[in-house]
């Protein structure tokens, strides 16, 4: 066995359970690893601000669009464009599941009749809490072309909501993979899952993801000035097989991103370097006396947060005892 690691896992989502979380594995292939309650390094998320009762080792993690804050943090993993030294690493939500990563990197072998076999023009799958301007501006504006079936709860045309995303979406040419928000580096699962259901994806959200994803092989929202220019895009493509096959056949991913078994080991190089360090040396945040006081500000807010009326509910919320 590895070297004793104590941690802890806190502001993660409700049910997350670090057992099964692919920084909790990565550890586990070197580190002999303890859950403890008073650990040398906390994992931390977006959540709650139950991190800053611990005084050791910071690693904050998100899946959201949020940018880490390191005046709390020793180290991070997230979306966006950084570059601090061996403090940050990016690692898009999109590594997470290897089974949709690999149906994606399949979509070269659709053939013309995979077209015929479609039975639908555009699929669109979100749920009530995923309202954006933007998504559901767009939603009309395409559905004014051809109309766009909505299998989730959100703007819902059909007998009643769909419960298999990928499956709805598979039996569209299109579908409508918008994020919520459009900031450069947040790229989510949202279009991976497009591209797993072999249709081609109308993309927003990053302004940046001709760094990631390759741009032929899907519509790419920031390559266009309006609207109408994205939908007369849609409409040439909708109406010439060839160009659809063409785009169908075209690689999601062409760079080292696609390589998924990389990415992991980079992944795995970022933490085992924080691990193998002795502790004294891998803590990264100041030891300022301003810093240390900012900190005190941040850890006595969170109290009187935690009890205040809205601090009790969310923390009701978050354990799922309301909902």
């Amino acid at each position: 066995m590895g070297k004793l690691i104590k941690v802890a896992f806190v502001d993660f989502e409700p049910g997350f359970v670090p057992e099964k979380s692919l920084l909790y594995r990565t550890l586990l292939q070197k580190y002999s690893v303890e859950l403890s309650k008073e650990p040398d390094y906390v994992f931390y998320s977006n959540y709650g601000e139950r991190h800053l009762r611990y005084d050791c080792i910071r690693i904050f993690y998100t899946r959201e669009n949020i940018a880490p804050d390191f005046n709390f943090c020793d180290y991070a993993i997230g979306f966006d464009y950084l570059t601090l030294g061996d403090r940050y690493f990016r690692f898009p939500a999109y590594y997470l599941d290897r089974e949709d990563f690999g149906l994606m990197n399949d979509k070269t072998y659709f053939t013309s009749g995979d077209i015929r076999s479609k039975g639908g023009f555009c699929g669109f799958y979100y749920g009530l809490e995923d309202e954006t301007p933007e998504r559901d501006l767009f939603f009309e504006r395409l559905s004014e072309y051809r109309p766009v079936d909505a299998g989730g709860h959100l703007h819902n045309n059909l007998e009643g909501v769909v419960t298999e995303r990928q499956q709805f979406l598979s039996n569209y040419k299109f579908a409508v993979a918008f994020e919520e928000c459009s900031h450069p580096g947040y790229t989510s699962d949202v279009l991976m899952q497009a591209f797993a259901a072999q249709t081609i994806p109308i993309y927003w959200g990053n302004p940046f993801i001709g760094r990631e994803f390759n741009t032929q092989s899907f519509v790419n929202c920031h390559d266009f000035r309006s609207w109408s220019e994205v939908i007369d895009a849609v409409r040439r493509i909708d109406q010439n097989d060839e160009l659809y096959l063409k785009m169908m056949r075209t690689p999601a991913l062409t760079g080292p991103e696609r390589d998924i078994d990389r990415m992991e080991e980079n992944l795995q190089a970022f933490l085992y370097g924080i691990f193998d360090r002795p502790l004294e040396q891998a803590r990264r945040t100041s030891r300022s006396a301003a810093r240390i006081h900012f900190e005190k500000r941040a850890r006595l807010k969170e109290i009187l947060y935690r009890i205040s009326p809205q601090g009790i509910w969310d923390s009701l919320r978050q354990t799922g005892i309301v909902r």
